[in-house]
């Protein structure tokens, strides 16, 4: 009786998807899931094309046009190829451009901030970054993309990089300390670009402390060592 009842639930279900919900929120859905599903693998060009065809399906939903812009500017730091920055940026301005209004349109400025980034328009990525924040001052992963450009804009001017600090701070405390491995790495980088060691070994232990992804764990491992060596050869 139960297995009858549990079939017959999800034949409900079955229709209600084939016949209610409408084809392009289906495929729209359905992409954006098997994209989800390739970039958790590491396939980041396959996910990209999901993401493209979900946003064709649904152009009005922020949260699949954000995702393929996403997917394009990983894939340009991931190769170094301008193309997939520019492609990112067109994504991302066009979709600011046709949903200005949206209160979720922060999102596609980070993205655009991002492509700026990788286009070395370093200027534009900040007032991109900037505007995401003023639109929405509490996300995570904005901040943290704030603090790198802040950090990063004029390397070699320590007061410019210790704006930074708050920032990446702010982000920290947003996520109340927890899974916040990678804004502590970028703040070790803030920290070891103005001397204090210290510091910048604290937050790499702190950041690995959180079991980070491969490729973040790989990064907070190689400036731990450079942090390390770099004390051992001052004594």
């Amino acid at each position: 009786m139960k297995a009858f009842k549990n079939l017959l639930i999800f034949l409900v279900v079955l229709i209600v998807i084939t016949f209610v919900i409408p084809v392009d929120l289906r495929t729209g859905w359905f992409n954006y899931g098997m994209g989800r599903v390739s970039e958790l693998t590491g396939d980041t060009a396959s996910a990209s094309d999901r993401y493209l065809l979900a946003s064709e399906s649904m152009p009005d939903s922020v949260t699949f046009a954000r995702s393929y812009a996403r997917a394009l500017n990983d894939l340009g730091e991931l190769t170094k190829r301008k193309d997939y920055y520019d492609d990112a940026y067109d994504v991302a301005d066009d979709w600011i451009k046709d949903h200005e209004d949206e209160i979720e349109v922060w999102q596609l400025w980070i993205e655009k901030a991002r492509a700026e980034w990788g286009l070395e328009s370093t200027n534009a990525a900040k007032i991109s970054i900037d505007t995401a924040i003023k639109l929405q001052p509490t996300d995570y992963t904005a901040l943290v993309y704030q603090g790198i450009i802040y950090r990063d804009l004029r390397p070699n001017n320590k007061d410019a990089i210790r704006q930074a600090i708050p920032i990446f701070e702010q982000a920290i405390e947003i996520r109340r300390q927890t899974r916040t491995a990678w804004a502590r790495y970028e703040l070790a980088v803030a920290y070891k670009l103005i001397d204090d060691h210290e510091r910048a070994i604290n937050e790499v232990n702190q950041c690995l402390a959180q079991f980070p992804s491969r490729d973040l764990r790989e990064k907070a491992e190689r400036l731990l060592h450079d942090l390390q060596s770099s004390g051992r050869s001052e004594r």
